[in-house]
């Protein structure tokens, strides 16, 4: 796995974090938000991180020669960490995250 791959399962593993804090901090009272309006927000994010995840997972070959980006013939070169399109917009909410690197931009 490079390091492109890696920055972004951390992400993930950052917001799902995030995401049960806030769910955890609105089921205890603690949410400073109106009634209801953390927990739609937790949802939606979790549900986020799951399809990103996903899309990681399909995409995970791309750029190696078996992946589905690779058949349409829309990768970036095999030394390019971020193996096709789909995975550098992937990385496009993480842009203003220590460890991003504006290379890794589609």
């Amino acid at each position: 796995m490079n390091r492109f791959v890696r920055f972004l399962r951390r992400q993930l593993d950052i917001d799902l974090e995030l995401l049960r804090q806030a769910r955890h901090d609105e089921e205890t009272g603690k949410a400073t938000a109106q009634p209801n309006a953390g927990v739609l927000t937790a949802i939606r994010g979790f549900r986020e991180c799951e399809l990103k995840t996903r899309l990681l997972t399909i995409h995970q070959h791309c750029g190696a020669g078996s992946g589905p980006c690779d058949t349409l013939e829309d990768t970036y070169p095999r030394e390019d960490e971020r193996g096709c399109p789909t995975k550098a917009f992937l990385g496009l909410p993480y842009t203003d995250r220590p460890g991003y690197q504006p290379r890794w931009r589609p």
